[in-house]
Formats: C-alpha cells, structure tokens, sequence
C-alpha cells in the first residue's frame, strides 16, 4: 500500500491502518488459535531438541499412546458442549473392559465363555447402560451432572471391586487383542479406530440436527427448551454416548496391556477432560468442535512425548502439563467472557 507523503495525510493514514490492524486482532478466536499455535510450536521446539521427535515411528508412537484419552475425550467433548460433565469416564472405561474380559474367557463369576462378539457387545452395553443412569440421574432427578457422575464413579468402582474381586483377568483372547494391539498395513489398529470414531463424531456434531441441538443447548438450555428441543432426551443420550465410547476405549486397553484390570483406569480422569478444555471448548457450554479436542489431544500427548525424550521425569511431565493447561484454562474463560 502507498501512503502520501503529506505528513497530516499520512498521520491519518497510518491511524487507519492500526485501527484495522486493532480490529483484526479483536476478531481472532484465541481459544482456537491459541492451541493451534501452541501445538505447532512445541512440535518446532521438540524436533529442534531431539533429533528422533520427527521420525515415523514416534510420531506412529504419539498417535497410539493418544488414541485411548482421544476416544474418551471425544465423548466427553458432547457433554461439555452441553455445559454438563461426566466424572466417571475413568470408571466406566476398566469396567467394560472387565466385563468383556470376563464374557470372553469365562472368568471371574462367568460360569463360561461366549463368543468374542458378544463380549465386545456387553462391553459396550455396559458402558452404555452406567451412561443411561447418569443421564437420567441429571435429567429427569435434576441432580448436577457434576454430582450425578461423581455418584456414578463411586457405585461402578464398588460393583467393579466386587465382581473381579480386585484381581486381574489374564488369557484375553487374541481375537479381541487385535483390536489394541493388532496392525493394518504397518499402521496400530488402536490409531485407524480412533481416527474413524473422531471422523464420524466430527461429521455427527457439525452436520446433523443431533449435533446443532447439542449446541442450543449449551448455549442457552431454556431457549432451546422453549424452540420445541427435548433437552432431557438429549443429555440422557449424550451421557450415554460418552459412556459406550469409554467402553470402546476399555476394550482398546484390553488388548494394549493384554489383561483387564481395576487399575487400567488409574490416571485417566482428568486428562480427556482437560484435553477437550485444552483445545478451546468452552467450560460454559454452547462452544467447541471435535476438531479443537482432536488439538487437545495432540497437544498433551505431542508435549509428554517430548519431554520423555528429552529424558523429563514425570514430575516435571506433570509440571509442565499443569502449566499449560492453566494458561489454557485462562484463555477459555477470558474468550468466552469477551464473547
């Protein structure tokens, strides 16, 4: 652009140019910019400090290690869209993989097996079935989601404790391993699920009435209430959405460490909600996309494999999580505020 060289036209010119540039910063969405650019940066900064980041087979390493908090967060990215959230995902994910374990070897208080199939369908009913109570807990009891899950994550853990006993279920059957542990074309199975489960909850929140409905929702329940939308019917379905796509992660964990565990879920409560939170989606509902979770997701799992490269211990893993989830937590609160 060509300024005049008249000073009080060019002072003029200049004011307008930084007004725009003003108003071009203002129309930035930083809680989807923001991690965007954080991912790339870090993924800068580790292939500058380790030579093997960028190779194949790490990146292959990444994208396993992040499919099983990936699934679970894309179930949890529904129901925080709908301004509610579900504690008992870390429950849920080792139960179903207990009770599919158990269908398919005949163990713990199975008097036989059954065939794979039905394990892996009551796995998923399972999770399913613990979704459907916290649904109907929080929409027809009207108890807080918060609680009605943290309830939830307490009577699963005990049924679970009881059922196995506290013992490991070993002899899982290879056939239902494949699914955790199995490869197509070089490439982990765990890895090709997770990019089809996030592809298809993608194309479900964005291009479908059931997934437009979510975000009314979220942005103002009593609005979308009076435009004739069932909010009940839709929060039981979401909680139970999430809860069968953490049995589907449980029975991605059974061929992963190839037994089934109480202990598998251990640690895995916060991260996919702090994914999806670090990603943009709005911790005030009505906001977020799969798209944003699936940078989420990357991004922790981009920065734990880093800092294990360059031979970080787990505290400073944990650190550094921490921070970056706080900065993030803060961007997402100060940018739906704006809004």
């Amino acid at each position: 652009m060509q300024f005049s060289t008249d000073p009080k036209t060019l002072s003029n010119e200049l004011q307008v140019e930084e007004s725009s540039f003003r108003r071009a910063l203002k129309r930035i969405d930083y809680t989807t910019a923001g991690p965007i650019a954080g991912l790339v940066f870090i993924i800068i900064l580790f292939s500058i400090l380790s030579p093997h980041f960028l190779s194949v087979n790490n990146i292959v390493n990444i994208l396993r290690q992040v499919s099983i908090i990936g699934i679970m967060a894309i179930g949890v990215t529904y129901v925080i869209i709908m301004a509610e959230i579900d504690l008992s995902i870390a429950s849920i994910m080792p139960l179903s993989g207990i009770i599919a374990g158990a269908v398919a070897t005949g163990g713990y208080l199975m008097p036989f097996a059954l065939p794979v199939w039905v394990a892996i369908l009551c796995g998923l009913l399972t999770g399913a079935l613990f979704g459907l109570m916290s649904g109907f807990a929080t929409a027809k009891l009207k108890i807080p989601s918060f609680m009605a899950t943290l309830s939830m994550m307490f009577i699963i853990e005990g049924f679970m404790l009881w059922f196995s006993g506290a013992q490991p279920l070993y002899g899982i059957p290879d056939s239902m391993q494949w699914f955790g542990a199995g490869k197509v074309f070089g490439i982990p199975v765990i890895v090709v699920i997770f990019i089809l489960v996030f592809v298809a909850s993608d194309f479900v929140l964005r291009k479908t009435v059931f997934g437009r409905n979510i975000y009314a929702i979220g942005g103002n329940e009593e609005a979308a209430r009076m435009s004739g939308i069932n909010v009940d019917k839709y929060k039981i379905w979401v909680l139970t959405i999430c809860g069968i796509l953490c049995a589907f992660a449980g029975l991605l964990m059974l061929g992963r460490i190839g037994s089934a565990q109480v202990t598998a879920g251990v640690g895995l409560q916060l991260p996919p909600i702090a994914a999806v939170i670090l990603g943009g989606t709005s911790l005030f509902g009505g906001i977020g996309s799969m798209r944003r979770t699936l940078v989420g997701v990357l991004l922790m799992g981009v920065l734990v494999n880093g800092l294990n490269l360059l031979g970080v211990g787990a505290d400073g893993q944990k650190l550094a999580t921490g921070i970056v989830l706080i900065i993030a937590v803060a961007t997402n609160v100060m940018g739906t505020l704006k809004k």
